[in-house]
């Protein structure tokens, strides 16, 4: 019996396992539900992982063909990766489901016309924004639709009043949104009327936001460049002189186009004292100095440019990239020195060239406040960008 106690003793780990084993393929497994698959597809979908987002809500709709929000982010889901014309099936499939409620009409009815949108079907968009205007109207969804598919018609005007029209019913986390979303939209309208020569029709747009204080700037800046584009020299240099020199950022983007009015009426020594007050502002971009510096050249006083630069360097920016159009000059002057063999070697900075979306890369040789390709606004920077 002694020896047995032991040998019992050293079963008793082998029984303890094979019991957990049977246990463990006896109890009832637990099914994942539909619902614990469409919460794990939306997490997927929050981390980025579209296409496993997409694989787990098929398994909910087919596993659960009457529900609605699977559907409804579904189709979402298919658009956000380029399948418009799919998730339009599905979310118009959705619009027919009988027994929805008032806010899942809306929610459906908005989604299916962002698929439209997507599409370039705006007319159909229309006519579905069309069903949801007595519901939907203090949602800024709603109101973004409506601008785009105003927008994606040609129809410019009817596209700034529903940013208008957004900007008084929408949620009030909304309305700076909507308010700088109408003075850009309108203020691009601008510049376009300018260069299609459609001078009239400027004005009306300036007075359309000129309550509207983050617009201040870019409406003096407008109206510089109508005065410049009318040929209109002394008002351009009136306009710059009395509303742009506290603003350097649009005083930059108009020094080009003064300087080019004043050269081709004689008057091109003219921008300097405008431009002496602009460089005195202490958010005076660096390009603006060297601007600046290149006028001082042009009228034979490069001692006034050495100094201008000399006392702008201690507050930094004035790096060889900003500075480039003053070095070439300087290395032009001398071909045969020193320093302009080694300017020769060197991958030269880049000079800016008009102006590139940071969202999507379009390119415009102009300054833009929306841009016509991804429909951004504000989006727009010096240069050709980096993609």
């Amino acid at each position: 019996m002694s020896n047995l106690v032991p040998w019992l003793y050293g079963l008793l780990p082998a029984i303890a396992l094979v019991a957990i084993v049977w246990y463990m393929f006896r109890r009832p497994r637990v099914q994942a539900t539909p619902e614990d698959t469409y919460q794990r597809a939306l997490e997927l979908w929050l981390d980025g992982e579209l296409e496993e987002a997409t694989s787990l809500l098929r398994m909910v709709v087919h596993d659960d063909p009457h529900g609605i929000e699977p559907f409804l982010q579904l189709g979402n889901l298919l658009r956000l990766q380029g399948d418009a014309k799919r998730a339009a099936v599905l979310h118009r499939g959705l619009t027919v489901r009988p027994g929805l409620t008032r806010a899942q009409k809306i929610t459906i009815g908005l989604a299916l016309s962002q698929d439209l949108l997507a599409l370039q079907r705006f007319a159909e968009a229309g006519e579905v924004l069309d069903t949801l205007a007595r519901d939907a109207v203090g949602m800024s969804t709603y109101w973004k639709a409506r601008f785009l598919q105003w927008h994606g018609l040609d129809q410019a005007p009817e596209a700034a009043r529903a940013l208008k029209q957004g900007m008084g019913r929408c949620p009030r986390r909304d309305q700076e949104w909507f308010e700088q979303a109408y003075s850009s939209y309108q203020l691009d309208r601008c510049l376009f009327l300018i260069r299609d020569g459609r001078f009239s029709e400027v004005k009306p747009r300036l007075r359309d936001v000129k309550d509207i204080g983050l617009a201040t700037g870019r409406a003096t800046l407008v109206q510089a460049i109508l005065a410049a584009a009318s040929e209109d020299p002394a008002a351009a240099l009136t306009v710059a002189a009395d509303g742009l020199l506290d603003r350097p950022v649009e005083m930059s983007i108009f020094l080009p186009v003064l300087q080019d009015v004043l050269l081709q009426s004689g008057q091109y020594a003219r921008t300097i004292p405008v431009l002496e007050r602009a460089c005195q502002a202490e958010n005076s971009p660096a390009s603006l100095w060297i601007d600046l510096a290149l006028l001082y050249e042009k009228v034979g006083d490069r001692d006034k440019a050495f100094r201008l630069l000399e006392s702008k360097a201690a507050q930094g920016g004035l790096t060889p990239d900003v500075a480039s159009p003053f070095l070439r000059l300087l290395a032009d002057e001398s071909p045969e020195s020193d320093f302009s063999r080694v300017w020769r070697l060197l991958s030269r900075p880049a000079q800016h060239e008009g102006w590139t979306c940071g969202d999507c890369s379009h390119h415009t040789p102009d300054i833009r406040w929306f841009c016509p390709s991804c429909h951004g606004f504000n989006t727009f920077q010096p240069g050709r960008g980096s993609r």
